[in-house]
Order: structure tokens, then sequence, then C-alpha cells
């Protein structure tokens, strides 16, 4: 994957807090990532309101999950995550989280890049001060913030 020059990251590891904005429902969990590259990583989502905690892990193109009601490892592909709202596969999220934006990114401005990669208009948003990462799906109407806690 060719990279171009970013700012954000590094963030191998952390702790924080995902909000995800659609046109008909909003949600919010406490995450916890870890992803030494954009080959292999695992992410942990809490979702206090219902007691509802998903893991997501992958290797390279494989993806799986499980939760707290199905505690056996599932395939899972990038159309069924862009249907819970997940715009950028993971191993691009670890990339961007790694410092290295994908290079479909077009930077717009600083710390704005937008694509076109996936057929819809998906903007990133870094806001250092707060360690904030927006992102959103235009056509979809979707916009999804994490809030890391470095």
């Amino acid at each position: 994957m060719a990279e171009t020059a970013a700012s954000i990251g590094p963030y191998p590891a952390f702790s924080g807090r995902l909000i995800v904005i659609e046109t008909t429902r909003r949600w919010q969990t406490t995450l916890n990532w870890k992803a030494e590259s954009p080959e292999q990583g695992w992410l942990r989502l809490t979702h206090a309101a219902s007691g509802t905690v998903v893991e997501f892990r992958w290797l390279h193109e494989t993806m799986q999950v499980r939760d707290n009601k199905n505690t056996t490892w599932k395939q899972i592909n990038q159309h069924q995550l862009s249907q819970q709202g997940i715009v950028l596969p993971p191993q691009q999220l670890a990339s961007v989280l790694l410092g290295k934006i994908p290079n479909h990114f077009k930077q717009k401005k600083p710390f704005h890049w937008e694509s076109l990669a996936s057929g819809s208009l998906i903007k990133l948003e870094w806001n250092s001060d707060r360690h904030r990462l927006m992102i959103s799906d235009i056509k979809h109407g979707r916009r999804a913030t994490l809030i890391i806690q470095p």
C-alpha cells in the first residue's frame, strides 16, 4: 500500500470512545485498540447501555468477530462491516492511526483528507489537540468520531 505523509499518531494501542451518527440511529461505545501494523490488529467495543461487548480481529484480509453472547469467532467481510456503519476497512484505519494515510486519500487542507476509492466520498478530519478523528461517509449520511485517550 503506497502512503503519503500524515500527521496522525502513531497510535498502536489506546483506549477511547467511538461515537457513530447515522440518519436513523446513534450509538456510542468505549473502545480498546491494538494494531502495531495495518496487517494485524484487535479491538474491543463495549456498549454500556446494552451490556454488549464485541471483539474484532484481523490478519491481512481475514476478519473475525465475536461478542459476549456468541463467543465463537466468526468470519466477517467488509460489506457486513459497512452495514454496521464501519466505512473504513480496519487495515486502512490502522494505517491512518499509525501515521500513514493510504495513498487514495488526498489531503485537501491541513488535517483533512478525502477519498472516493470506496465509491462514496469518505472524509477524514483530525483534531490533534483533542485526539479526535472524524470519519464521514457523505453518500450514506454516516459520521463516526473516534476519541483517543493515549
